[in-house]
């Protein structure tokens, strides 16, 4: 095994917003992805389905939307800081039965992204959100060239890339 990824599945969550001025919101996100992870056998180079993990991301930040509250459509972007929590399975290897399970983890994780808000009326709305979520899996000793310095050895920090699109309603209060 050389390479794990998480496969592609739905999740749901949820967003809490506090308005600090008309255009800026604090925010809470919470998403929880029920999916997999594959890994590639060395030899074969082909990606088998390696343990089932409940993935849950917690992020605090904020929104600014572009324009007032006398739009209906909203468009904003928005960042925060947080943590992603893996609740892991059993692990196989390629095609045989499970073979232990792997540690759930923590992890550092931030968020960068943007999407709009359309109003329905006063209290309610829709919501369309997109996210680059990355989240911290481990470091490890690689080699760095740059052009004034040539090439050495630095630590080098590997990150889950995840995306997150999310549609959904607004109930404001």
């Amino acid at each position: 095994m050389d390479h794990l990824r998480v496969n592609d599945a739905l999740s749901y969550g949820s967003f809490l917003d506090y308005n600090l001025t008309e255009n800026a919101q604090l925010e809470f996100m919470w998403d929880r992805n029920n999916t997999s992870y594959s890994a590639r056998d060395i030899t074969t180079l082909q990606y088998f389905k390696a343990y089932n993990s409940d993935i849950d991301q917690f992020q605090f930040g904020g929104l600014y939307m572009f324009r007032g509250s006398e739009h209906k459509l909203r468009p904003y972007v928005a960042a925060s800081l947080g943590f992603t929590h893996d609740s892991n399975g059993n692990v196989t290897t390629s095609g045989s039965a499970p073979v232990g399970t792997t540690p759930d983890r923590t992890a550092f994780a931030y968020s960068i992204g943007g999407g709009v808000k359309y109003y329905l009326n006063r209290h309610v709305g829709l919501r369309g959100d997109a996210r680059f979520m990355p989240t911290y899996g481990s470091s490890s000793n690689g080699e760095y060239c740059d052009p004034f310095f040539g090439c050495y050895t630095a630590k080098v920090r590997n990150f889950l890339d995840r995306g997150n699109f999310v549609g959904g309603l607004i109930f404001r209060f």
